[in-house]
């Protein structure tokens, strides 16, 4: 899929337009039992003693929050691997991909492992492999999996661009076949999914409409993907980590809608789905798996 794969409401998801949180109880808003965050006043001690710690960043827009998040940087402490999920830069701009990455390095030696937002164009996501794969030492997921190893256990990362219920204005009339990968994707990723053991579905468009927050209801097919959400609860990851969405809610839980014989067989337990944009949590998350 070439060219810029931008959202008309982009101007919308800037830090001036954000909506607050919407943490009332029973929408699944709020801070999740097992994320810390590594923003001013959080604490960085895991909770459930050894598990993989993971950090997780989206929507730092290059240099637009990269002051706030390399003082985070500074407070977060050990972790065993470090994910960022897409909008690392803003406007396709590759220098400040590269500030941004060059940062987190100065602060973390875990392995960074990353998917592209919609803000790295997919015309130019070799370039970004070549600056960045080797000499920073980024792993780059796209559409595909990959198994984390550490002395505390194994996690396998799914990591995609992730999918829209419908393509933006821009898309439709520049990408005439987007629509097709959109689709396309939903079906990978259904794949990639399979199986067992400790699975991170890592996205920059939220595989689900349940941490769209304040987002504008017509929207919300521009913005991520209900067509997921039937192939993560047959799935069932451990959780989701994604982006994209400024004006959303930090966490929510993917649960059954109990309307079909297959949501009443099996782990009915709910999905967590944290929601890393920046310009929502105001912390780089760390998540205890």
């Amino acid at each position: 899929m070439a060219g810029p794969d931008a959202v008309p409401e982009d101007a919308e998801h800037r830090a001036d337009a954000r909506a607050p949180p919407d943490r009332r109880p029973g929408i699944g808003g709020g801070d999740h039992p097992r994320i810390l965050r590594a923003g001013k006043g959080s604490s960085t001690q895991p909770p459930f003693g050894a598990a993989v710690r993971i950090a997780a960043v989206g929507d730092v827009h290059g240099h637009e929050n990269l002051p706030a998040v390399t003082a985070d940087l500074r407070r977060l402490g050990p972790v065993d691997l470090f994910l960022l999920a897409g909008d690392t830069t803003d406007r396709n701009d590759l220098d400040a991909f590269g500030d941004v990455v060059r940062t987190i390095r100065a602060h973390v030696t875990a392995p960074v492992w990353a998917v592209f937002g919609n803000n790295e164009y997919a015309s130019d996501h070799p370039a970004y492999v070549a600056r960045f794969a080797d000499a920073f030492g980024v792993r780059f997921l796209q559409d595909e999996a990959a198994v984390f190893e550490s002395p505390k256990g194994s996690v396998r990362i799914i990591g995609s661009v992730g999918s829209l219920d419908r393509p933006t204005w821009w898309q439709r009339r520049n990408l005439p076949r987007v629509a097709e990968e959109y689709e396309r994707r939903v079906k990978v990723l259904d794949g990639l999914l399979a199986g067992n053991g400790p699975r991170i579905l890592l996205t920059h468009y939220p595989p689900t409409y349940v941490t769209m927050g304040g987002e504008k209801e017509e929207w919300r097919p521009e913005l991520g993907s209900k067509a997921l959400e039937s192939v993560l609860l047959r799935r069932r990851p451990t959780l989701v980590i994604h982006g994209h969405i400024h004006k959303g809610i930090p966490s929510g839980e993917l649960r059954p809608r109990f309307d079909r014989l297959d949501d009443f067989e099996g782990d009915v337990a709910p999905i967590p789905v944290h929601n890393v944009a920046y310009p929502v949590r105001h912390a780089v998350s760390a998540i205890d798996v």
